[in-house]
């Protein structure tokens, strides 16, 4: 018990400690754009594989490089800014791999924007996110997910919608595993699968991804009337990986060749 109380406080400790106000946190409009990018798996896992970390770690690099792109374009410096995303994680153990139901929970992760040098901006996501999997953050998020399987479901709303307007965390990135093997409907190929995530309170900008038979699908959903050059964030993405992997490339040992193995 006194681990689930101290996991709640963490959880809930960015609350406390309000993000920067960025051109992504305004109030919401009735209307959406959507766009979308794709890569390979294997390319991420090369990258990885050279400057470390894991294949969520490259995707919050990712992003973070194309927010500092974003963010600069509007006008807006990036160094100094405090940006967090929203970043549900599983915590499902080995033992449970393959049961019924789903042990997802939330983890709130500092995104480094202000940090010019892809390779860094790498490293300090891997620093936070091992922070946060050694904290009891996550043990937290999983408790207020059980309560939700009993709380009185507007009572949760409404503690939700209170920590959307504290401003904890900018926007949303989730990163969802699908089936590395080719699904078909009819005889009909599934090529390509993108996700869409709802936009909430406050929030602009979410960022779904799902990986599916080799490649890794991003799908970007906006507020239609806040976000006109989303698809200027989409490039963003292309150009932060691009950034990685030269990165990768130039770290790797000379004459050998980035692997993409896992």
């Amino acid at each position: 018990m006194p681990g689930a109380a101290g996991g709640l406080a963490q959880t809930f400790a960015p609350a406390l400690s309000p993000v920067s106000r960025t051109p992504l946190n305004v109030e919401v409009g009735p209307h959406r754009r959507l766009d979308w990018t794709a890569m390979r798996v294997a390319d991420l896992k090369a990258v990885k594989n050279v400057l470390g970390g894991t294949l969520n770690d490259v995707v919050l690099a990712t992003v973070s490089g194309a927010l500092r792109s974003f963010f600069t374009q509007r006008g807006v410096h990036p160094e100094g800014l405090t940006v967090r995303a929203l970043v549900p994680v599983s915590v499902r153990s080995q033992d449970e791999r393959g049961a019924l139901g789903n042990r997802v929970t939330q983890m709130t992760a500092s995104l480094p924007v202000g940090q010019a040098d892809p390779g860094a901006r790498l490293a300090a996501v891997r620093a936070t996110t091992a922070g946060l999997k050694e904290s009891r953050q996550a043990l937290g998020g999983e408790v207020l997910t059980a309560i939700s399987e009993w709380t009185v479901p507007n009572v949760l709303v409404q503690a939700v919608r209170l920590a959307a307007r504290a401003r904890p965390y900018n926007l949303i990135v989730t990163n969802v595993p699908g089936p590395q093997i080719p699904l078909y409907l009819q005889g009909a190929l599934m090529r390509t699968a993108y996700p869409v995530v709802p936009l909430f309170e406050n929030l602009a900008l979410v960022v779904g991804l799902f990986s599916y038979n080799g490649g890794l699908f991003w799908g970007v959903n906006g507020d239609w009337e806040k976000l006109p050059d989303l698809h200027d964030f989409v490039l963003g993405l292309e150009h932060s990986f691009e950034e990685l992997q030269r990165a990768a490339a130039a770290a790797a040992p000379r004459g050998a060749a980035t692997s993409a193995g896992s």
